[in-house]
């Protein structure tokens, strides 16, 4: 078995490491050229969803593309396979190519049942909690979390400047996590904040626990679910409540990157939370319409209708006051 990362079309040079790191948490390499059973990372009308699938046998590539142009239509064309990671919000339809990466790489690898369906999936919804102390990382796993149909998320800041940092910063903050049009609330952390919950669920990059696909992420608002945590802010949780959920990624020297592991979570969640039965109208976040190319990391959102009210009526005479716009100067 071998996992192999193609990224020749990535273009930031931020992106390219840290997929080189989830090709080392996931113990794959990068390559630069297909290797074994092509699989491109792309939102198609022929795209596959990530969840549903059989653990890795043999050797496979994932082809990931270009921040905004998508997998080159060269490396499309030959993949064996295309997949989609499945996104609910309208306006933050994608995630980071890195994030995304991590995603398939992991699903891929590891393989996990279907993504569940629920008559009421935000309801099922968990709080989460993250925890970072890079603003970019935090960023875009802020992205990953309004893609994957989050509202709300608690943030305990150790020093990534999402709140009160440098300007500088926190633009940089702000546009990892694609502010201009993501409506997830961020919410500071209390320190008091698990006391609320019934179960808390700290999820590991590796190391013992019970494999994260085994355990229930789908119990509404009394659970929460905490990614990014060191172990001085693990310690502080309360421990009969207190459950690990483990990635089963490979150890890494330094602390791994927060947006893949944050990523590869929140996609979990998404799976065990589910989508509507068919039948019933689409959540936000509805798959490309036929023929409708979307970037890479998951479906893009149809254009959302304008919603309006319009009514003409006749008024009498003495109703209209007619103002000639040279009386306006005047003013």
């Amino acid at each position: 078995m071998g996992l192999r990362f193609l990224a020749e079309a990535v273009e930031n040079p931020g992106n390219r490491r840290r997929i080189a790191d989830a090709a080392d948490l996931l113990g794959g390499s990068c390559t630069a050229a297909p290797d074994g059973h092509l699989i491109a990372v792309e939102n198609t009308p022929r795209a596959r969803s990530i969840y549903g699938r059989a653990a890795l046998r043999g050797v496979a590539t994932l082809a990931l593309g270009h921040e905004r142009r998508g997998v080159p239509r060269a490396l499309l064309a030959a993949a064996d396979e295309t997949v989609a990671i499945p996104t609910v919000s309208r306006t933050v339809t994608t995630l980071n190519v890195a994030a995304a990466a991590a995603v398939a790489g992991w699903y891929v690898r590891s393989g996990c049942g279907p993504q569940a369906v629920a008559q009421h999936p935000a309801r099922r919804r968990p709080a989460v909690l993250l925890s970072g102390d890079d603003h970019v990382e935090v960023g875009s796993s802020l992205r990953s979390a309004a893609a994957l149909g989050l509202r709300e998320v608690f943030l305990d800041d150790r020093g990534a400047d999402w709140f009160d940092g440098p300007p500088a910063l926190r633009r940089e903050a702000r546009a990892a996590a694609r502010r201009h049009k993501n409506p997830l609330h961020v919410r500071r952390a209390s320190p008091g904040l698990a006391d609320g919950f019934e179960e808390i669920v700290v999820v590991s990059p590796a190391g013992p626990g019970r494999a994260i696909t085994r355990q229930p992420l789908a119990r509404g608002r009394r659970q929460l679910v905490v990614i990014g945590a060191g172990p001085e802010q693990v310690a502080a949780l309360p421990g009969g409540r207190l459950r690990v959920a483990t990635l089963g990624l490979r150890e890494m020297a330094s602390a791994p990157p927060l947006r893949l592991i944050a990523s590869i979570a929140l996609a979990e969640i998404a799976r065990q939370v589910g989508r509507p039965p068919p039948g019933r109208p689409a959540p936000p976040g509805r798959p490309a319409p036929p023929g409708r190319r979307a970037p890479p990391g998951g479906p893009a959102s149809a254009p959302r209708a304008a919603a309006y009210e319009r009514e003409l009526k006749l008024v009498a005479d003495g109703e209209l006051l007619a103002i000639d716009p040279a009386v306006l100067l005047t003013y």
